[in-house]
C-alpha cells in the first residue's frame, strides 16, 4: 500500500519541505524521489532536504528547514522586527557553538557560531507566511547590533536603537537585562541614555 501515497500529498503534510527520512517514512522510495527530482516536481534544498515545488514556501522558511538549530539574528531579525530598512543581501542565522551545518549556494546564508548565553537568549516563535521560525526578539536584536558594532555600521545601530526606543510597546528593562547577561551592560545603558 506504500506505493498508492500520493509524494504531494507527503510534502504538504511535512510544510512543502521534508528530509529522505520523513520521505521514507511516509512510503516514498529512494527511486520515487529520484524520478521527483529529474521531473522538477522536487528540488534538492541540499543533501537531504527536498521541497516540493510547487508548494510556496517563503526563502526564509526554507533556511529555517536548512539550519535547524539557527535562529534568525542581527540584520535578518532587524528586518523582520521593522527596527531597520536596510535589506540584506543574505540570511543571518545564529548557530550554536560546535553545530555543524552544510550550507547550499543557495539562499545566501551568514552563519554565526555563538556562545551558549549569547546563543540561548531571548529566542522566539515567529510566524512567517503560516510557517514558524525561530528568531531573536527585539531586545536581543539590539544587544547583538550593539556587540557586533564594527561590523553593522554606526548608521544602521543608531538606525536600529533610534527605532527601537521610539516604538510602542517597548521593554527597555528587558533590555538592559539581556545586555547585562551579554556582559555589554555599560554600552547599552550609555547609548539608550544619550538617545532617549
Amino acid at each position: 500500500m506504500k506505493n498508492s501515497i500520493e509524494p504531494e500529498t507527503v510534502f504538504e503534510k511535512h510544510g512543502g519541505v521534508a528530509n529522505v527520512s520523513e520521505l521514507l517514512e511516509d512510503g516514498i522510495t529512494y527511486y520515487q524521489l529520484q524520478e521527483l527530482l529529474d521531473s522538477g516536481q522536487v528540488i534538492k534544498l541540499k543533501r537531504g532536504l527536498y521541497r516540493w515545488t510547487d508548494v510556496p514556501v517563503s526563502e526564509m522558511v526554507e533556511v529555517s528547514y536548512i539550519v535547524k538549530r539557527g535562529v534568525f539574528c542581527l540584520f535578518s531579525a532587524a528586518a523582520y522586527h521593522d527596527l531597520s530598512t536596510f535589506v540584506p543581501a543574505e540570511y543571518h542565522v545564529a548557530v550554536p557553538k560546535k553545530y555543524k551545518v552544510v550550507l547550499p549556494e543557495y539562499p545566501p546564508i551568514k552563519l554565526y557560531y555563538w556562545e551558549e548565553a549569547a546563543y540561548e537568549t531571548g529566542i522566539i516563535e515567529a510566524e512567517v507566511e503560516g510557517e514558524m521560525v525561530e528568531i531573536y526578539d527585539a531586545e536581543k536584536t539590539v544587544c547583538d547590533m550593539v556587540r557586533y558594532q564594527k561590523k553593522v555600521g554606526m548608521d544602521i545601530l543608531k538606525e536600529v536603537l533610534n527605532t527601537y526606543l521610539q516604538r510602542k510597546p517597548r521593554n527597555i528593562h528587558k533590555l538592559l537585562e539581556y545586555a547585562s547577561a551579554l556582559n555589554i551592560g555599560e554600552e547599552v545603558n550609555k547609548l539608550v541614555t544619550l538617545l532617549v
